[in-house]
């Protein structure tokens, strides 16, 4: 840990900062590309739930929740049912997460949308608040998830752990504690509580399981059992962040036996550093493909090659280009991430990725079911794809995460794309059109095009509304 990053925190821990300065932040003080931003995401967020609301994994994780509490104040996105807000917040995030479709955080490399504001949602809901308190509580809890992300480096991952999971329970906690109305000391509390329930654990890369879906909710879940602790009283360690057995300590990556790093690898001041001031969360990614996001830029490139009018019949050969975290998490094991044989292992999938882009010229949700992973075509072209790590990819990483394909053909000619960012990317946003679209295609399908217009409508003004009952209403 350098000297730079301990004089950030000696004087107050790191919790104790973020909640005096969370306590006081009004949504005035919140500049205006992060509110439009902030808006944005939260559309998105909502359509990737009502989407998301239609797979085995929701249904699921809702017939569970059932057995538990099925008379609540709080709505299930996408169905009548109703549950107290924890639970509401667990189902919401878990579904939201289900098809890799919501937004995510280059740097924070995790997902934090679908953490937030499933559990703002909720206590907005129960307690009536308006669409200012939950739209305020959503940017700082976002931010707290993400710069929890960023203090890693990018490297948290390579000692088995998703972020998403990890830091989101941290935001989850701070955006409840603001909507709930928490004084800093209870605030730091919560931050405490949620520390002691961080978690979410990598292994479901191995077989291609839902966890990593769940990890999404149950972060949301006892983001907002930690503010109802901390407001309570509970007490919790206010060095939870920065502590020799703390969050970063325990779960920052050490190295591999030929290169350790028993220190671990982390920035503690990026948890600080300008928080309220600058907002990380202004600057999530949208996405356009419904797939891990260190294979979206590879869709990109298989897109345009795709529009450029390649001929698949007759291709030889591709080769793609790409960092270390896509050669570890996203190619190997080679037998299972070739041809993966359930629809997550294919969602974390390089060689199904770049294939279905070839192919379909699109990487949606409709690529992803038990049917069209089984496309011969796909796998044929699956076989054809040889990869490396580029060095010059490795050294800007978690910055930006380039991609290059190259396609050659029988006869001998190259097709040949490159992106610097993936479409959504702040440097390459997509445009409102693109956002609109993708969440009318998401929640036409449960909710139809009527309500769907109107939670446009809604979202659009969120901060003017005295409530947000019109908008469950139409989530239903």
């Amino acid at each position: 840990m350098s000297k730079q990053t301990q004089e950030i925190f000696i004087e107050k821990p790191i919790a104790q900062q973020i909640a005096e300065i969370s306590t006081k932040l009004k949504l005035e003080d919140i500049d205006q590309r992060t509110i439009d931003n902030a808006k944005i995401f939260l559309l998105d967020c909502l359509g990737c739930i009502l989407s998301g609301s239609q797979v085995d994994s929701a249904k699921s994780v809702r017939a569970a929740v059932a057995n538990i509490d099925s008379d609540g104040e709080c709505t299930v996105i996408g169905t009548n049912q109703k549950t107290n807000p924890m639970l509401a917040a667990l189902i919401n995030g878990t579904t939201g997460h289900s098809q890799d479709y919501d937004d995510d955080h280059r740097e924070g490399t995790q997902h934090s949308s679908v953490v937030v504001l499933p559990a703002v949602l909720a206590l907005a809901e129960k307690y009536g608040k308006s669409g200012k308190d939950a739209l305020l509580a959503y940017i700082i809890g976002s931010d707290v998830t993400i710069r929890a992300g960023e203090a890693f480096n990018g490297t948290s991952y390579y000692a088995g752990w998703h972020l998403t999971g990890t830091c989101g329970v941290f935001g989850s906690a701070a955006g409840a504690a603001k909507l709930m109305g928490l004084n800093a000391e209870q605030m730091v509390n919560a931050l405490g509580v949620a520390g002691s329930a961080s978690a979410g654990l990598g292994e479901f890369n191995s077989c291609g399981a839902w966890t990593k879906r769940f990890h999404a909710g149950r972060a949301s879940m006892d983001g907002v059992l930690a503010a109802y602790m901390g407001k309570n009283g509970y007490y919790a360690p206010p060095t939870v962040f920065e502590g020799k057995e703390g969050f970063l300590v325990c779960f920052s990556f050490k190295g591999t036996p030929e290169n350790p790093n028993p220190n671990g690898d982390y920035d503690a001041s990026k948890l600080i550093k300008d928080f309220g001031k600058v907002w990380e969360m202004a600057d999530n990614s949208i996405k356009l493909h419904a797939c891990c996001r260190f294979t979206n830029n590879f869709c990109d490139c298989a897109i345009d090659i795709h529009n450029q009018g390649c001929d698949i019949s007759k291709i030889k050969s591709i080769h793609a280009e790409c960092n270390k975290f896509t050669d570890t998490k996203l190619c190997r094991p080679v037998d299972i991430k070739r041809h993966p044989k359930n629809v997550v292992n294919a969602q974390f999938s390089l060689f199904y990725e770049i294939a279905c882009g070839l192919v379909r010229g699109s990487v949606l949700p409709d690529s992803f079911t038990e049917e069209a992973i089984k496309d011969p075509e796909i796998h044929r072209l699956s076989d054809l794809i040889t990869w490396e790590i580029n060095p010059e990819f490795e050294a800007v990483y978690p910055q930006k995460y380039p991609a290059r394909v190259t396609v050659t053909m029988e006869d001998g000619t190259k097709y040949v794309s490159e992106v610097e960012y993936p479409k959504g990317d702040p440097e390459y946003p997509a445009t409102k059109e693109e956002v609109l679209t993708k969440f009318r295609a998401n929640a036409a399908n449960t909710i139809g095009k009527v309500k769907a217009e109107r939670i446009i409508e809604l979202v659009d003004k969120f901060e003017t509304l005295e409530n947000l009952d019109e908008l469950f209403e139409c989530l239903k």
